[in-house]
């Protein structure tokens, strides 16, 4: 598929036929299990669905001219508007895998609210409600296509397959093998906080060093409901992202002294939760206040 990206000259003042939440998530745990021989990474987690979203805006129409285009606008300077933006991939994957050989003009326009680069999974988010949009707008046959649906989220990111469900699942491979967790409840409020700064999960994994032969056994593969004992629920990336960012360790240990009951470093970005006790909002309150007062992002969910 060929896509011609418009850039800006596309009127903001255009119209959208639909709007769409797309959520985010935390890792609540995650477990490097082995390195492939593809140089990707098996993984272990429970992805969690927050109540923090983008808003998208999208707009599907026939194109007079024998060519697709794709225009992305947002409201946030640092989203991509060219062919690096996981919009632009799944809706070229969902093209080539449905073979849809018409023209059509696509406008997509992200009001975002989930931080970028904060592990909190903005991109797959969004580039999932567009694959969502994109089923229902073709008319494609979900029970008979469930299979390159999967595929072209797979194809186009590790957790993009996730948020097809926005529910909580158990996630191993790449991410992208989802199983769902229809018990799993946090009982928590839960706070984020997201410094100026945003962490590339290539570094991330190139960071940890994990020689050829390193492999190990899950831990998180039986875990049906959040257990009383939240110490299993440990991320590894902290080890390397702590080191070079000593700032997330001490937001860690500000959360943990001013009440949460769990924290942890979220995915392999620079978002740290925490879990806090609904039965006291005022310690959850304080702590949000406290980080306000400094260059934080600040979301209770």
């Amino acid at each position: 598929m060929v896509l011609v990206l418009l850039g800006e000259l596309y009127s903001s003042d255009g119209l959208y036929n639909m709007l769409i939440k797309s959520l985010a998530k935390i890792n609540i745990g995650l477990k490097i299990l082995c390195k492939r021989v593809d140089g990707f990474h098996d993984i272990e987690t429970i992805f969690y669905p927050i109540n923090l979203f983008d808003e998208i805006e999208i707009d599907v129409k026939p194109s007079e001219k024998n060519t697709n285009s794709l225009l992305i606008q947002s409201d946030n300077p640092y989203v991509p508007k060219d062919k690096s933006n996981i919009c632009f991939k799944v809706i070229a994957n969902f093209f080539k895998t449905f073979e849809i050989k018409e023209y059509f003009k696509i406008k997509i326009k992200i009001k975002k609210k989930i931080p970028i680069g904060g592990g909190l999974g903005g991109g797959s988010s969004n580039a999932a409600s567009v694959l969502k949009y994109l089923v229902k707008y073709f008319n494609i046959d979900i029970l008979k296509n469930k299979k390159n649906i999967f595929t072209v989220a797979s194809n186009t990111g590790s957790d993009v397959t996730f948020f097809l469900f926005s529910k909580p699942c158990y996630a191993t491979g790449k991410g992208d093998k989802i199983f769902l967790l229809k018990d799993f409840y946090v009982d928590y409020d839960i706070l984020l906080i997201t410094p100026s700064f945003n962490i590339s999960s290539k570094w991330a994994y190139e960071a940890m060093k994990l020689p050829t032969d390193y492999r190990k056994n899950p831990v998180l593969k039986d875990i049906t409901t959040l257990p009383k004992d939240l110490s299993i629920f440990e991320n590894d990336f902290e080890k390397v992202v702590f080191k070079k960012y000593p700032e997330l360790e001490k937001i860690k240990r500000i959360l943990s002294q001013n009440g949460a009951v769990f924290t942890s470093l979220s995915g392999s970005g620079s978002t740290i939760y925490g879990f806090f006790e609904k039965k006291n909002k005022n310690k959850i309150t304080k702590c949000a206040d406290l980080f306000r007062r400094g260059n934080y992002i600040v979301n209770i969910v």
